[in-house]
């Protein structure tokens, strides 16, 4: 069985042979460069103040936005609609009621707790949204591209928020990669760089979010409400300014990360049982050499911790 450093390195062995988008060089520390950044690390003052003006605030502004889409929600008619599957079978719904949730519950106890994520008349749609009109649904689980992308990308959340919270650093995007296996989140930390020591630490706050069972929740606001929400945060403003005038922006929370993410994401955190960190590396920022210099962490996340250990195995061999 492999574990730890061991597990994490046939892993990423294996995502730099097979997936383009892990292209960027592994860095390599001697024992002396790891010690001293080991040493850093832990004399490396979290941003506390950061940390303790901007999760509050943000929090306070996404559950008033909250509040105020589910009262116009619950305003509107819940006329009956139409939901039609690919094999043509027809459900009745709610409009603004019904999610596809529901319909996969209705449908069987093992969709309802495989499914990460739906298709509404070809819109990749949250599990928990409501529906708004007549629609053909489709389901997503972890063995189809939509459901992999998802997870993935949702598992970059839980990984900023811990990195968020363990380094009071500024986060920047976190995708999943290009129909490659994994995830990362880019992140601005001053002068602290990130190595395999970290990961640790990074992994038990993933972890921890995950044992909390976070929902992913949804809100969709304004260009003034989301500079407002992320003024502390110079790199998700210029997101913002850069955003067309009609575009819809929208912001996802779980537990104490609030970002600003198009989404759409896995019902809840705890669909990620198995997480691991595989390398750290340096970015600049949108690609740019003369702009901000970041850390990318790089990670891998399984519905089980035996598909974890099995992709351990074959990259090894």
């Amino acid at each position: 069985m492999l574990c730890g450093s061991k597990l994490r390195a046939a892993l990423s062995t294996h995502l730099r042979r097979h997936s383009s988008a892990f292209s960027l060089p592994l860095r390599r520390f001697s024992s002396t460069a790891t010690a001293t950044a080991t040493m850093a690390s832990n004399h490396h003052p979290k941003d506390e103040s950061y940390l303790n003006q901007v999760i509050p605030k943000r929090i306070q502004l996404f559950q008033s936005i909250q509040a105020k889409l589910l009262t116009e929600r619950l305003s509107l008619s819940s006329d009956p609609i139409k939901i039609t599957l690919p094999d043509g079978t027809v459900k009745e719904g709610k409009k603004w009621v019904t999610s596809p949730l529901d319909v996969a519950r209705e449908i069987s106890k093992s969709l309802a707790a495989n499914a990460l994520i739906s298709e509404v008349n070809g819109v990749l749609w949250d599990m928990s949204r409501p529906l708004e009109s007549d629609c053909q649904l489709k389901l997503f689980t972890f063995e189809s591209d939509e459901g992999r992308d998802t997870f993935w990308h949702s598992s970059a959340h839980i990984l900023g928020q811990s990195l968020e919270q363990e380094y009071g650093c500024k986060l920047c995007i976190g995708p999943c990669t290009t129909r490659g296996e994994g995830f990362y989140y880019d992140a601005f930390y001053g002068d602290l760089g990130l190595n395999d020591d970290h990961f640790k630490k990074i992994e038990s706050g993933a972890m921890k979010a995950v044992t909390e069972k976070q929902p992913f929740e949804r809100i969709e606001v304004s260009r003034d409400e989301a500079l407002d929400m992320f003024s502390d945060n110079n790199f998700k403003i210029e997101i913002i300014k850069d955003l067309p005038a009609d575009k819809t922006i929208t912001v996802y929370r779980c537990g104490p990360l609030v970002d600003l993410c198009r989404g759409p994401h896995i019902p809840n955190t705890s669909f990620v049982k198995a997480l691991a960190c595989l390398k750290a590396s340096s970015a600049y920022w949108r690609g740019n050499k003369d702009r901000e210099s970041l850390q990318r962490v790089y990670g891998i996340s399984y519905p089980d911790q035996k598909r974890l250990k099995v992709d351990s195995f074959k990259a090894s061999s």
